[in-house]
């Protein structure tokens, strides 16, 4: 509860947002400060647009809440472009694409249809790669690293069983923002290196990113958390 306190008074000081916007925001980024700054500061407020207390109430009536996949989905089907709000152009074509011209058919479609695609192969890479985007600040090339955690922990936790191994590398190891090619060399490596490593070749021809940064730094961590039991180190 304490740093949750602490964020609310961060944010605001910030982004000069009251304490009951500040709340919101936070609970749109999973009380993620970083993701919660992002969303205030990427663009000014726009008329033709569903603000955060818009997308609340939404969220409400499709019985979500912004800190799960489905609101994650949702944005990614509506063509949000920012944590939160829907531009009018965008929550049209995407209900539109569905079928969806009530509140009671887009949550069928988002309990069906959009989980389903989400559940391909070639679905997930979507909101994937576009998780990136939608968690990265404007005019940043890269995705703060708190805010990749979050979103890894979001997409990959079911997906990924050294997951938390990762993530502790990038924060002891790493510490620095995440690029938009790490990102998407990542789910290349979980998607393409077995969990026990031992399909793992460095003489095969991976990107200079998988061998020099993720490789020679991440394997050695991996092993030494697994000798240890999955040791948590923080």
């Amino acid at each position: 509860r304490q740093h949750q306190i602490e964020k609310i008074k961060q944010l605001m000081e910030i982004t000069q947002l009251s304490e009951r916007e500040s709340i919101q925001a936070l609970k749109m980024a999973n009380w993620s400060l970083q993701l919660a700054i992002n969303s205030k500061c990427r663009y000014p407020q726009r008329p033709d647009a569903i603000s955060v207390d818009g997308t609340m109430a939404l969220c409400e009536e499709l019985g979500i809440e912004p800190t799960q996949l489905e609101f994650l989905l949702l944005s990614h089907q509506l063509n949000s472009e920012r944590m939160g709000e829907f531009t009018k152009e965008g929550f049209v074509k995407g209900c539109v694409d569905l079928e969806a011209d009530n509140i009671d058919k887009l949550k069928k479609e988002l309990e069906t249809t959009v989980v389903n695609n989400y559940r391909t192969d070639e679905g997930f890479r979507k909101v994937y790669h576009y998780a990136f985007l939608f968690g990265r600040q404007t005019g940043q090339k890269s995705l703060a690293l708190e805010a990749a955690i979050e979103l890894w922990r979001l997409l990959l936790s079911d997906r990924y069983s050294l997951l938390e191994q990762w993530i502790q590398f990038l924060q002891q190891k790493h510490n620095k923002a995440i690029s938009r090619d790490t990102w998407n060399l990542f789910l290349d490596f979980i998607s393409q290196i077995n969990t026990d490593l031992q399909n793992y070749n460095p003489e095969e021809a991976w990107p200079i990113l998988i061998d020099e940064v993720i490789t020679p730094h991440f394997l050695p961590f991996f092993f030494f958390c697994s000798n240890a039991s999955m040791v948590t180190f923080l």
